[in-house]
This record gives structure tokens, sequence and C-alpha cells, in this order.
């Protein structure tokens, strides 16, 4: 009896064998990797690129409409409250729920033109947080909420400060590059997790 069992149990763990190996090499391998990255998308230009989940939206941003947005000219205004103009705006970039609020977005950069290449400290010193912050403008305000925190961006050095009493409590970071300030505007886990992918072209 066991000489005619054992060949039929070899038989039909063989057929077993090749038909599980069989079904499976002709499904498609998905990777955790690979869902997770048909949720996020990319966007690239003005000299870098970062990541972001399908429910956010992405936009240039430029002065104009930021004046349009608060009703006023801001770099007019900043002038003359201030006593200087702010620095020479050359791009902007923002992140936006669907609400397209941009008092709260998680991530924005501005980009703006730095020929001297000033230092952070200089720089924070001639044109303080423009376009995102009014607030104390004297030398103990500016000293009080100075960037004073060692941040990296992409690899680059950089120096961040919390402004408290600004709504989601905006982290901003300033980094120095090729002539140019990177000023960064971040809030909540979900802005740090899109910095987190900020890479510099």
């Amino acid at each position: 009896m066991l000489k005619i069992l054992l060949p039929i149990l070899v038989i039909l763990a063989l057929a077993g064998f090749f038909y599980f190996k069989f079904s499976l090499s002709t499904k498609e391998p998905v990777s955790p990797a690979a869902k997770d990255t048909e949720n996020i998308k990319t966007y690239q230009s003005l000299d870098f690129q970062f990541q972001y989940g399908q429910e956010w939206k992405v936009l240039e941003d430029s002065e104009e409409e930021f004046d349009e947005r608060g009703n006023g000219t801001f770099r007019k205004n900043f002038t003359g409250y201030v006593g200087y103009e702010p620095g020479k705006f050359l791009g902007a970039v923002v992140t936006l729920d669907q609400s397209g609020s941009y008092e709260i977005n998680p991530f924005t950069v501005w980009i703006f033109d730095n020929p001297q290449n000033l230092t952070i400290e200089a720089w924070h010193h001639d044109y303080w947080y423009y376009p995102f912050v009014w607030g104390d403008f004297t030398d103990t305000g500016k000293f009080v909420l100075a960037p004073q925190d060692e941040a990296t961006v992409s690899g680059q050095p950089g120096k961040s400060g919390i402004i408290d009493y600004r709504e989601g409590k905006p982290k901003f970071i300033y980094v120095a590059k090729d002539g140019k300030m990177y000023l960064f505007r971040i809030i909540g886990s979900e802005g740090e997790k899109i910095l987190q992918s900020f890479k510099f072209n």
C-alpha cells in the first residue's frame, strides 16, 4: 500500500509546486514602495525639485499675485514702514491644499537675488522676513526672532527660526546659495515632509 501511495504523493506535490510557481509568476509583483509612489508628485523647476502628495497642488507665485491677494502693494508698504526696500524677488513656489489657503499652507519657498552673497545674518538684518511676517521691526524684535537654529536643506547649511505669534507657528529657514537667498516657510508635519524631499538641481 505504501509503495502505491508514495508515488502518488510525490506526483501531487510536484503538481502543486509547479501550479503555484506558474500562477505567481504570471502576477506582476507590487512592492509597498511602488504603491507609495503612485500617490506622489514631483515639482521640478527654478533650480530645485521636491515631492508632494496627490492631495496637494503646487503653484508658482509672484509679487503681483501676492499683492492682489493682500489688496495692497507690499513692497511699497514694507519700504514705507521699515525704511528700506525688501530684496529683489526672483521667484516663488507654494504648496496648497484644496481650499487654496495661502495663510497656513505647509510649504513655501521664495527666492531673492543676493548678488553680494550676503550671509544669512546680514540678509536677515537688511531684509527681515518679507513678505511673510509683519510685526516687531525694532532692533530688539529682529534679534529675538532672528533665525538662530542650525538647519540643512539639500545638503546646504542654513538657519531657522519659529514665529510663535503667527498662525500655524511657521518655521522660516534661510539658505544662501549661488548668489541667491532661499527663504522657506514650513508649517506642520506635512511641510517638514516636503522639505525633506527638497533637492537643489
